[in-house]
């Protein structure tokens, strides 16, 4: 056989198989976005919306009931959080009472749920009286 013949195949060869298979092994690594993980694991602004089914001052717990019933969650409140209604106005504690409706807005770390506002969609039947009643 002629040199030339076996060096091409040498070549060839070596340009056809590792270079192939270095590119196939390294596709799955292109598809991660770097420092992904340092944004997921901070902290994040969430809103849960349902109705209040109680609110221990006490224990300082919030329990709010999903407006279909599926699911309660329970949220940490400081006397510090700012409550409002949906025009704007401040309310207080007092207002959070069980049927209204409200928008909790909270940051979730880890497993530590810090509530950062509530806002007031509408009245429950108890503070019905607060609130003008809706046109017939």
């Amino acid at each position: 056989m002629h040199p030339i013949v076996i060096v091409l195949a040498i070549v060839l060869g070596a340009s056809c198989g590792p270079a192939g298979g270095s590119g196939y092994a390294q596709e799955p690594h292109k598809g991660k976005v770097p420092g992904i993980d340092k944004i997921t694991s901070g902290s994040s602004r969430l809103a849960f919306s349902g109705n209040i089914q109680s609110f221990d001052e006490k224990r300082e717990l919030l329990s709010v009931n999903t407006v279909q019933g599926g699911t309660t969650e329970v949220f940490p409140i400081k006397k510090g959080v700012r409550i409002s209604a949906a025009n704007g106005s401040k309310l207080k504690l007092d207002n959070l009472t069980p049927g209204v409706n409200v928008l909790v807005y909270y940051e979730q770390k880890a497993e530590k749920r810090t509530v950062t506002e509530i806002i007031v969609l509408s009245s429950g039947a108890s503070q019905g009286k607060n609130k003008p009643a809706p046109p017939s």
